[in-house]
């Protein structure tokens, strides 16, 4: 059997490893809370059909095929790259509002807590300003 997709391969194992891991995990520490049970299973069991799915695409030519035509498409591409870019829009809004949050409940709560969430909030917002700004530079030196 020849590998066509080393990449799908790989990913396929992780995937099947993760799944039965938590398939394991679900039969051997069950939890009294039948709906948290199901829910666990379910998505053991989704990973697991990943994985194997995965798995076993990455052995045959034609699937390798489709999947890199798919990679390669530049739709696909473009909607990668826009989601990406609209998902990291809108995740420093909801850093800055929980900076802006944070801030507000420490000056009239003095609570350590709230420091802390205006603290972590206003780095993250920082090394997302600062890799920003190091890509930009980055991409006008190449463009």
């Amino acid at each position: 059997m020849k590998i066509y997709n080393k990449k799908g391969l790989l990913w396929g194992i992780v995937w099947t490893a993760v799944g039965a891991f938590c398939l394991y995990r679900d039969a051997a520490d069950a939890s009294g809370f039948l709906p948290q049970q199901i829910k666990s299973v379910v998505l053991s069991l989704i990973m697991l059909a990943i994985g194997v799915t995965g798995f076993v695409r990455a052995f045959s030519k034609r699937a390798s095929m489709e999947d890199r035509v798919e990679e390669r498409d530049e739709r696909s591409r473009l909607i990668r790259l826009k989601t990406a870019s609209q998902t990291l829009r809108v995740l420093m809004w909801v850093q800055a509002a929980a900076t802006v949050l944070g801030l507000l409940a420490y000056v009239f709560t003095e609570n350590l807590v709230w420091g802390c969430l205006f603290l972590f909030s206003g780095l993250t917002i920082t090394l997302e300003a600062a890799v920003s700004i190091a890509a930009a530079v980055y991409y006008e030196k190449r463009s």
